[in-house]
């Protein structure tokens, strides 16, 4: 008996044995998968960020051959035509690039220093057509200014942020990006949703090129102009874009002079570049703001900032 229960025991005790040892082994062996796993994942991603970067690069390269190649920027020529899923070895490449000077710069409301009275009208103007109030402009103003005084009813300088559940103060300074209206006063997701196509937000004042600005932003601009009369301007662009400002002088010809010298062109100088690369399981997307020199200048286009999409 005694014997039998050794017998048992020893078979109970390598069963256990096997079964610690095997358990072990599989744990082993599953670390070393999610290891494996993780290590193929950091390495497509990496390969990924190159592929992003590169198509960056191949961007600013179309743009800097299209500085050299014409003197106006219109929506027919090629850097405003998408790049939809080109393959490139494990991975698909897909980009756009957009002219951010088809809208209005927010921080033209600050020229020299001080308030631009005919820039706030502008974009007085832009808000009141698609129904926002129209004191946000101020708002705006008082955010990219640098003093401390009130611009108006409707402005906010440091008082007011300051009291706020979430307290912050003015920034007094350019926007660096069109997001920095969630934090100005009478901003909400909606406003910020209506009137975020119309406008950007760039680091040199800037021109609203004629060529791809949207009837919305011209109407602003324009306000000589019937709404039918700058849909009618806008629709002739397609068959004929403008040369010049000569040319947009005349065929707008109810326009200010001035207003086309100070406000319009029919170029640009700023875009907004998007790069998305799917890389086995990963995806990776990033946009740059991308500003391009006159043409004979080096470099021919720097990235004024980048930032992940996701």
């Amino acid at each position: 008996m005694r014997r039998g229960a050794q017998r048992g025991v020893a078979v109970v005790t390598a069963i256990l044995v096997v079964a610690v040892a095997a358990s072990t082994a599989a744990y082993m062996l599953s670390t070393q998968s999610a290891t494996l796993n993780q290590t193929a994942l950091v390495a497509s991603r990496a390969q990924a960020d190159l592929y992003a970067q590169a198509g960056l690069d191949w961007a600013r390269g179309v743009l800097a051959e299209d500085a050299r190649a014409s003197a106006t920027d219109t929506l027919a020529e090629g850097w405003a035509q998408p790049l939809v899923g080109l393959p490139v070895e494990r991975a698909v490449v897909s980009g756009a690039i957009a002219d951010l000077q088809s809208r209005y710069n927010l921080n033209n409301v600050v020229k020299d220093g001080r308030r631009s009275d005919a820039d706030v009208q502008i974009l007085t103007r832009l808000l009141e057509s698609l129904g926002l109030d129209a004191s946000l402009a101020v708002a705006v103003l008082d955010w990219v200014d640098a003093d401390a005084d009130l611009a108006g009813n409707g402005g906010a300088e440091d008082a007011y942020y300051l009291s706020l559940p979430r307290p912050h103060r003015a920034a007094n300074r350019p926007m660096v990006q069109v997001e920095e209206l969630y934090a100005v006063r009478g901003f909400d997701a909606k406003a910020v949703a209506k009137l975020r196509p119309f406008v950007t937000a760039l680091p040199a004042r800037a021109p609203v090129n004629a060529n791809t600005a949207s009837p919305e932003v011209l109407a602003a601009i324009l306000p000589q102009l019937s709404r039918d009369e700058v849909r009618a301007l806008a629709d002739s662009r397609r068959a004929r874009p403008f040369k010049d400002r000569a040319d947009l002088k005349t065929r707008a010809a109810k326009a200010a002079p001035s207003t086309v010298d100070n406000d319009l062109d029919v170029k640009s100088d700023h875009f907004l570049v998007q790069v998305g690369v799917a890389q086995d399981d990963v995806q990776v997307a990033t946009e740059a703001l991308v500003a391009r020199a006159a043409p004979g200048a080096t470099p021919a286009t720097a990235i004024i900032w980048r930032r992940p999409l996701y």
